[in-house]
């Protein structure tokens, strides 16, 4: 089916319910690899404007867990990183920014944003290794999704480098725990 009908049929559908899809639809429209219905359900939520910071430390906006934040980011050649982002910038008009958080229960952590940023999670120094990324660059509510296993109780530095865009839809959820048999 081409898209053009496909987005007719959608479009119907949404009008024939009252205007509600529902989360299911837009996982499969979104081809994850992952079970990504918590994350789309958090980032549906009206979200907080925050501007990200250029410099690290008590400045930086504090974000909390399970809310979605409109990041407003700037240009990422006056953006003081704590640490080298992982991946080399390759464009002077690169976007960018800082901001904290922490998490009160050790364990993996997902960090959903909208755009191609390259995200890295810091804690004091050292950047903390990603355990697994997807993507959907056909999806409009989340474009990629990095995983981390993050420590409790530490401040949390989350830096964004690498693409063009001057604004991102993020949030951080957990990861929910496999069910056990």
């Amino acid at each position: 089916m081409n898209r053009i009908v496909c987005a007719a049929l959608v479009g119907s559908a949404v009008w024939l319910l009252g205007g509600h899809t529902s989360i299911a639809q837009e996982v499969d429209s979104c081809h994850f690899a992952w079970d990504v219905a918590h994350e789309l359900a958090v980032l549906k939520q009206e979200p907080q404007s925050v501007t990200a910071a250029t410099k690290p430390g008590a400045d930086s906006p504090l974000l909390k867990i399970d809310q979605p934040y409109q990041l407003k980011l700037v240009a990422q050649n006056t953006v003081s990183y704590p640490v080298k982002p992982a991946k080399p910038t390759l464009s002077d008009s690169m976007q960018g920014g800082l901001v904290r958080f922490r998490v009160r229960e050790a364990g993996l952590y997902r960090v959903s944003i909208t755009s191609g940023h390259w995200v890295d999670v810091v804690n004091g120094t050292e950047i903390l290794k990603s355990k697994d990324f997807t993507g959907s660059r056909n999806c409009d509510r989340v474009h990629k999704m990095v995983e981390f296993d993050l420590p409790a109780g530490h401040d949390l530095t989350l830096q964004f480098s690498g693409a063009t865009d001057a604004q991102v839809l993020m949030a951080i959820t957990p990861v929910p725990s496999a069910p056990s048999h």
